[in-house]
C-alpha cells in the first residue's frame, strides 16, 4: 500500500535563506511547531548520509525515529527516509527559485503494510495539517531573515 502527502507555499526570501533553516536542525523547532526534538547523530548540519534524531508530535501521538538523510542538495533538495511500525517514509523538502523568492514543496511518500493504520490513527490527515503549519512557520522565519 502507498500514500503521499504534498504542501508547497511561496516564500518570499532566496533559496539559500530557506536552505540555512532547513540544513540546520536545531532550527526546526523554531519553524515546525510539531518538532519536539531535531538533530543529527554528529551535530552538524545536514549532509547526503546524515542520521537524524527526530521527535514529532504531529497529533496526540508522539513519533521518535532516526531517518537517514539520502539526499541533502544546498538550496534544491532534502530527503530523508525513515522506517518503523510497518511504514517506510521518504519525506522531502524541494526548493525552486522563482522571481519573488522560493516556491517549496514538502512531500512524503508513505509505503508498506502499515500505511491503512495511518488513516485509522487519524494521521494522514495529522500529516497534512503538519505541513501546512511547517510551511508557514518556514515562511515567516525565512521572511524576516531576509
Amino acid at each position: 500500500m502507498a500514500l503521499t502527502i504534498e504542501e508547497s507555499a511561496l516564500i518570499a526570501a532566496p533559496p539559500a535563506a530557506v536552505w540555512r533553516l532547513l540544513a540546520d536542525p536545531t532550527t526546526w523547532r523554531l519553524w515546525w511547531r510539531a518538532c519536539l526534538e531535531a538533530e543529527t547523530k554528529d551535530r552538524k548540519t545536514l549532509r547526503d548520509g546524515s542520521e537524524l534524531v527526530l521527535v514529532l508530535k504531529p497529533s496526540w501521538l508522539t513519533l521518535r525515529f532516526r531517518p537517514r538523510v539520502e539526499v541533502a542538495q544546498p538550496e534544491r533538495a532534502l530527503i530523508w527516509v525513515g522506517t518503523g511500525g510497518g511504514v517506510t517514509g521518504r519525506h522531502a523538502f524541494y526548493l525552486e527559485a522563482v522571481p519573488n523568492g522560493t516556491r517549496v514543496r514538502q512531500r512524503e511518500d508513505f509505503t508498506g503494510w502499515g500505511v491503512p493504520l495511518l488513516g485509522l490513527l487519524g494521521m494522514t490527515s495529522a500529516t497534512r495539517r503538519m505541513f501546512r503549519d511547517n510551511l508557514r512557520g518556514l515562511k515567516q522565519l525565512a521572511e524576516r531573515s531576509v
